[in-house]
């Protein structure tokens, strides 16, 4: 986002600012209710009684973690609440709700680069309108900050959705489990502050978004 900061200005810039937040909004809000929506079909009323099985943003945002997203490209949502000793079954609904968020991360992704190649492979900027480009700003970032989202909330440290992955494949007295659950956000701390996520993070994005990439180029 800030390269575009640099190198954009006026109505480019605008829709280009607009499009990020519309596209970080949506991702959070359908991270957040695919865990809400999963638990419910588990069992789980917990996230319907508090009013987050609902698709309205405002729902699931945190302003504080909504901006630093903004600013700083980490951030987070208000954590779905979820009462597991409702699931019909433990295991399968704490890895089926824990998966949810991401999974739908992922086909948003998916979906957005597919439409970038059927209809925006050899865009115009100078011919198009404001409309067209706010259009395309949105697939762009759509492709990309759903895959950054799952990505990230796939590593296996707490409070992140792959712990409770593992977690629902394990005893809760598991030695490890418990070392991460106690130490988990400073563990997360260290690797963002040692750039060590980064490197996990980018090897595994820049993997995956030009898979999709390919795959779709190869269909059209």
């Amino acid at each position: 986002m800030l390269n575009f900061i640099g190198e954009s200005s006026g109505m480019d810039l605008l829709i280009i600012c607009l499009a990020f937040f519309i596209v970080i909004l949506f991702a959070l809000t359908i991270h957040e209710w695919g865990h809400s929506f999963v638990a419910f079909t588990q069992g789980d009323t917990t996230s319907k009684y508090f009013g987050r099985l609902s698709l309205n943003p405002f729902k699931h945002i945190d302003p504080i973690g909504f901006l630093c997203l903004l600013l700083f490209g980490f951030g987070w949502a208000k954590p779905v609440p979820v009462n597991t000793v409702k699931f019909k079954n433990y295991r399968k609904g704490v890895f089926l709700t824990s998966i949810a968020g991401v999974t739908l991360n992922f086909i948003v992704s998916f979906v957005c680069m597919g439409l970038l190649v059927l209809f925006f492979s050899n865009f115009n900027f100078i011919t198009a309108n404001y409309l067209l480009q706010l259009i395309y700003y949105i697939l762009y970032f759509g492709a990309q900050i759903n895959l950054g989202l799952a990505i990230f909330n796939m590593l296996p440290i707490p409070p992140l959705d792959g712990f409770n992955v593992i977690l629902s494949f394990t005893k809760s007295t598991n030695r490890f489990i418990e070392f991460l659950q106690k130490y988990g956000f400073i563990l997360l701390l260290v690797l963002l502050l040692t750039n060590i996520i980064d490197i996990i993070f980018l090897t595994v994005y820049n993997f995956v978004l030009p898979a999709f990439g390919n795959f779709w180029q190869f269909i059209f």
